[in-house]
């Protein structure tokens, strides 16, 4: 490419008609290339609004849940011995397991964590205060609402970064691809047409040297 300082670049081809067709025909695709991801950009930025809204509603709730079910416990744990209560914290009335799976939205990669408890309901013991089973079933229902907000915000990350992308390439193409491709087609349009008027010139002169 050749530049001056602050001007617009011309792209090193040479002006030829053939090569006039190609850059017109890149300019259109370079265009039409710029709506979609203009279109996909405003797209993206109205779900990104949306996941924001979303995820403050989905965060105080949570920590809402957790102050709650903190509080709970504390409560619990004030109703027994020391030794009781060390003996509940080493129980295990329920199993976890988990996989994560790859989603595409917007033809973006977003993780999901697949999570699951069993059984689902801790079964009644009559070992087990009526209190404590409650918290485990709470306890699995933050468990939940926390991956659910995991996903979420990883959600809003992934966006945020699509967004990134994509306006980088808009930007590319709007102040870079197109205006440089404009002005290699206005440079080429006038050598063409600047050796059409020479050899006019030099036709005539034939003609006249030949009467």
């Amino acid at each position: 490419m050749e530049a001056g300082s602050g001007e617009k670049m011309k792209l090193k081809v040479n002006p030829t008609r053939m090569e006039l067709l190609k850059l017109r025909g890149r300019r259109s695709l370079a265009k039409r290339g710029h709506k979609l991801l203009k279109d996909k950009e405003e797209q993206l930025l109205i779900e990104f609004r949306t996941l924001v809204k979303v995820v403050k509603k989905e965060r105080k709730l949570t920590e809402k849940k957790l102050l709650e079910f903190y509080s709970d416990v504390l409560k619990l744990k004030g109703m027994m011995d020391e030794k009781r209560w060390e003996s509940l914290l080493n129980s295990a009335l329920f199993t976890t397991e988990y996989h994560i799976e790859t989603q595409r939205i917007f033809n973006i990669p977003i993780s999901k964590i697949l999570f699951k408890t069993a059984p689902e309901i801790p079964p009644e013991n009559h070992l087990v205060s009526p209190y404590y089973r409650f918290l485990v079933i709470k306890v699995k229902q933050i468990m939940h609402q926390l991956i659910a907000l995991c996903f979420i915000e990883d959600k809003l990350i992934s966006f945020a970064s699509e967004i990134e992308r994509t306006r980088r390439r808009v930007n590319a193409l709007e102040y870079v691809l197109i205006p440089n491709i404009e002005e290699t087609i206005k440079f080429i349009t006038f050598k063409l047409n600047e050796n059409e008027r020479a050899s006019l010139v030099t036709l005539k002169h034939i003609q006249l040297t030949r009467q």
